[in-house]
């Protein structure tokens, strides 16, 4: 709590705290008003840790310069300096677990997740045989789910082109826990006392995957992007039950009619607006008519739907409808 009034010391930006880590956020019309206005909140900054008698890990400080898509820089890029030392500068860095890069494209973040999956997925594959068949939903839980599930509703929204590895990832996980082990294996024995010659003939069968389709089903588990429709379904439930975070409750403009309707402001990609179109799109199926109900029920409810929304349509391949939350209403 030493820190906590650390917002205070100016009002030229927007101070963001957790714990230790304090991130500090500075917006201007221009490039040059944007670094003016960063120059002059860490004089203030700097002049706080000076009458605390706190100091600065300049190692560890860095900033990054969000530009919209549209920007055409001048080539001389100002500096942020802080007690005459310059601010180093960067392209990516890591915000509660979760990579930011500057373009806000989360390839960083995908692409280390990625890497954590396919360790986790191989973490899998070895002890699998040691484990109870009972315990591999536990350990998929546990072990992948828990990554691929940390704060997607901030990223799940990526390009399509930035979640297909993460998507193939995903299937190939199930295939290992739960799919048909030895008929796999059997494929790569070769040996002719194992298999007659005809059966050792590589034809376009053996390249054939297992669908994981029938899989997902039986252990009732969502795919990648149900997983987001998921989180941020529930988020956006909290969010209206407890009305908190105050923040982001009061981004959200409810229905004076209806006070589980939200209204919804022009399109854009923010996490308000893609949140409040989802909820609108599932508060019927829900049977929400108030906040009363209880967190696990709505959870539970949620699940079955999208469960249901999942293997509504082909049993073995996949395909968009399995994740167009529009498609509820038919259900």
């Amino acid at each position: 709590f030493y820190i906590n009034d650390i917002s205070n010391c100016s009002n030229l930006g927007k101070f963001v705290l957790f714990a230790d880590d304090t991130n500090l956020f500075v917006e201007g019309k221009t490039e040059e008003e944007a670094f003016k206005n960063g120059n002059e909140i860490l004089i203030c900054l700097n002049r706080y840790m000076v009458l605390n008698k706190l100091h600065i890990n300049m190692t560890k400080c860095y900033y990054i310069h969000f530009k919209p898509k549209s920007f055409k820089g001048t080539g001389s890029e100002e500096n942020l300096v802080l007690n005459d030392i310059p601010v180093k500068k960067t392209d990516q860095t890591r915000f509660l677990g979760v990579i930011i890069d500057e373009k806000l494209s989360w390839e960083p973040h995908t692409a280390n997740l990625k890497r954590t999956l396919t360790y986790a997925t191989s973490i899998l594959n070895r002890i699998q045989k040691n484990v109870p068949e009972h315990l591999f939903r536990e350990l998929y839980y546990t072990l992948f789910e828990s990554h691929l599930s940390y704060c997607i509703s901030v990223w799940g929204d990526a390009a399509m082109c930035r979640l297909q590895p993460l998507w193939i990832t995903q299937k190939h996980c199930i295939r290992v826990l739960f799919g048909d082990r030895e008929k796999f294996l059997n494929k790569f024995k070769t040996c002719a006392r194992t298999r007659i010659f005809e059966d050792q003939k590589l034809d376009s069968s053996f390249f054939d995957k297992e669908p994981s389709k029938p899989l997902f089903q039986t252990n009732n588990i969502l795919s990648l992007f149900n997983l987001y429709t998921y989180h941020c379904i529930m988020e956006i439930f909290k969010i209206l039950k407890f009305h908190y975070p105050i923040p982001l409750y009061t981004s959200y403009n409810i229905s004076k009619r209806r006070q589980t309707t939200l209204i919804l402001d022009k399109p854009s990609q923010t996490f308000i607006y893609r949140s409040a179109a989802l909820w609108n799109a599932v508060v019927k199926k829900l049977k929400v008519t108030d906040y009363s109900d209880n967190v696990s029920s709505v959870r539970a409810r949620l699940k079955q739907l999208l469960l249901g929304l999942q293997h509504k349509d082909l049993p073995t391949s996949w395909s968009t409808e399995d994740y167009n939350v529009s498609k509820l209403a038919c259900l």
